[in-house]
């Protein structure tokens, strides 16, 4: 899913950006698009265990973030190294995952599966409406987007409570990736990013000033230099039919050191090539 920035533009009504939250989580936007959240404690996420062996535990957890239910799935070792947060696209449900979760708890790493808003699962939400959310935006209301990111931060904050890690990377595929590299630019507890088949809006520069605020406030190809010094990991197949290729050398010309691109001979979305390459790269660092 990559809109193009005059298809952006189309989407968009000019006028006077705002910042400003309701009571609890805040928000705020600098005048260079800079997203900054500011979350308010929140309560011990609900727990139901539905799988358990000697080194392994698969949980469903639903926390509370802006006064919505969102839930996630938690596959782990008893004492994992680090941990992922997965921002899936939008056509992966957790079924498509049950061996991804196996397979990072074997290498010693939890792996929280976070079920977005407007994926059209579990977690109540909207399809994805720029336009909708730019208006919001205006008005001072929380866009979809932020929430999203939000959410993304209290995963991570209840998976280091849970297991006592700190390394946890955001990881995401195609616009889950955006999601994630907004939340690891947003959140420095992220240890770093890996984005998979995903990029950033294109040429927002020529959108009006207050919508382009907006927009650089959640496009990855604005913020995914700020993700630097920490690590960040672009996967792309040559061959991807929806987000083409110069589109993720473009995002990762727009990351800072310490950068690594990985083509891999896939299609769209994560694979099990690209979790075997992710997998020796944090066993590398966050031996178990």
């Amino acid at each position: 899913m990559k809109p193009a920035a005059a298809v952006i533009l189309a989407l968009l009504l000019v006028g006077a950006g705002c910042t400003g939250a309701p009571a609890g989580d805040t928000y705020r936007v600098g005048d260079d698009g800079r997203l900054v959240l500011t979350l308010a404690p929140d309560g011990a996420p609900a727990i139901e265990v539905l799988n358990k062996t000697e080194n392994f535990t698969l949980s469903r957890l639903v926390f509370s973030s802006g006064g919505v239910p969102v839930t996630a799935y938690v596959g782990a070792p008893a004492r994992p190294a680090a941990g992922i947060v997965y921002v899936p696209g939008v056509n992966e449900p957790v079924s498509g995952h049950s061996e991804r979760f196996r397979q990072y708890a074997a290498a010693g790493f939890a792996f929280l599966y976070l079920d977005v808003r407007g994926n059209g699962f579990e977690t109540p939400g909207a399809r994805t409406d720029l336009g909708a959310e730019y208006r919001q935006f205006e008005r001072g209301e929380w866009p979809q987007s932020y929430r999203i990111v939000a959410d993304v931060l209290r995963a991570r904050s209840h998976l280091a409570r849970a297991y006592g890690i700190e390394s946890i990377w955001a990881v995401g595929s195609s616009n889950g990736g955006r999601y994630a590299a907004v939340a690891a630019a947003v959140d420095p507890a992220f240890a770093g990013y890996a984005g998979v088949s995903t990029s950033g809006f294109g040429e927002i520069e020529r959108i009006d000033a207050w919508p382009r605020r907006f927009l650089a406030s959640i496009d990855p190809g604005s913020t995914i230099g700020s993700i630097s010094p920490r690590p960040v990991l672009l996967y792309h197949a040559e061959a991807d039919p929806v987000i083409p290729y110069s589109d993720g050398q473009a995002l990762f010309r727009a990351a800072r050191e310490p950068k690594t691109f990985v083509p891999f001979p896939g299609s769209h979305g994560i694979d099990p090539l690209v979790d075997a390459d992710l997998i020796g790269r944090l066993t590398q660092v966050y031996a178990p």
